[in-house]
């Protein structure tokens, strides 16, 4: 049984350089249309699957690109067909350019009590250098209009490492960033991914994204304001982690609706067809089974990308291993590399297993 949802919008007003997410740009409102439908169809036949809601993401391309009558449909799939726990986390990305308030009062009176909003960068030639399209002028607006509906969870996601951003443009995005006061920020190294526009951009270019300065500012400028590092790109204050993706970090079930959607059941994980026809026509998803033991170990990994890492009880629980006998060697020499914290009750990534995660990862698997 699951009790977390995550939904797969793949709307845009057009594709981010950047961006290596499933998403259609400029979609038709018949192709907005199907997408309703198939939603729909496929929460009924999965949700019976479901129990009480503890977590919903919404994510994408764009939800808020729907117009409100189709926001409105989409909001009642979900609460038609899904129970929600009294105290469901609910979290929708958003993009500022098409996010309006009478979007934002329709989410709040729907229950969702949590915005992620995509910010990038309040620098335009820098948000122009990635393929960001419009502006941030109705952020303002935005922010009133959630606080007045009373979502005050809210997320900005910043990007840094964009070619041509020095340390002070970085510091002064989160500097304007800290001004409105969110509750949680993610931080993202620009990732190159293959097949993005911009990947194709820049292969000839050379540049040095200074990637220690960048990660030690944030840390520097966001725990004056109280939003801690827990986990490798978020910050939050006390409580106000994103409990959705700290679940799904630590191996917990999940169910995933929507074209490219991905679920995992513990041992499994299948995703649907990152193509919409294919997923409009009822195509199975493609299955990720691997043994036991692998899964085990792809779980203990993911785990420390959070500064917490794990402790022992819940692993145990989680994946009935016991861990110094399942991966001590690795975890180990991961102690004597400085990647990792290790005691009889858990393990945790240092500031350099942080760092190098993808190095901690790799020893563990």
């Amino acid at each position: 049984m699951f009790d977390s949802l995550y939904i797969h919008v793949p709307f845009c007003a057009g594709k981010c350089a950047y961006c290596a997410f499933f998403s259609l740009g400029a979609a038709t409102p018949a192709q907005h249309r199907c997408y309703l439908t198939a939603l729909a169809a496929e929460c009924r036949r999965r949700a019976p699957n479901c129990e009480p809601l503890q977590t919903i993401f919404v994510g994408g391309g764009t939800p808020n690109i729907l117009s409100p009558d189709e926001l409105q449909e989409f909001l009642a799939i979900i609460g038609n067909n899904f129970v929600l726990a009294a105290d469901c986390e609910w979290t929708v990305e958003a993009n500022p350019e098409s996010l309006t308030p009478e979007k934002i009062a329709l989410l709040a009176a729907a229950g969702v009590n949590r915005l992620s909003i995509g910010i990038q960068s309040f620098k335009a030639q820098l948000r122009e250098r990635i393929g960001r399209r419009g502006s941030l002028a109705q952020l303002p607006a935005i922010m009133r209009a959630a606080r007045d509906a009373g979502i005050s969870r809210i997320n900005f996601d910043l990007i840094f490492a964009i070619p041509g951003q020095t340390l002070a443009d970085w510091r002064d995005d989160l500097a304007q960033a800290l001004s409105w006061q969110p509750s949680h920020l993610s931080a993202y190294a620009l990732t190159l991914e293959e097949g993005t526009a911009l990947a194709q951009s820049l292969q000839n270019d050379l540049y040095d994204d200074d990637f220690v300065a960048f990660w030690d500012t944030s840390d520097e400028l966001l725990g004056q304001q109280g939003l801690r590092r827990y986990e490798i790109s978020n910050f939050a204050r006390p409580g106000d982690e994103c409990r959705h993706n700290q679940r799904i970090w630590h191996g917990a079930s999940y169910l995933g609706c929507g074209p490219a959607a991905t679920s995992f059941d513990g041992q499994d994980r299948w995703t649907n067809p990152a193509q919409f026809q294919q997923w409009l026509n009822g195509r199975p998803p493609e299955v990720d089974h691997i043994d036991a033991d692998a899964r085990a170990a792809e779980i203990l990994a993911f785990g420390m990308r959070c500064v917490t890492g794990w402790q022992w009880d819940e692993y145990r629980q989680r994946c009935q291993r016991e861990p110094m006998a399942f991966r001590g060697d690795a975890l180990r020499r991961l102690q004597k590399l400085g990647l990792i914290t290790l005691d009889a009750n858990g393990a945790r990534p240092t500031r350099q297993g942080l760092l190098f995660n993808d190095d901690l990862v790799a020893e563990l698997l």
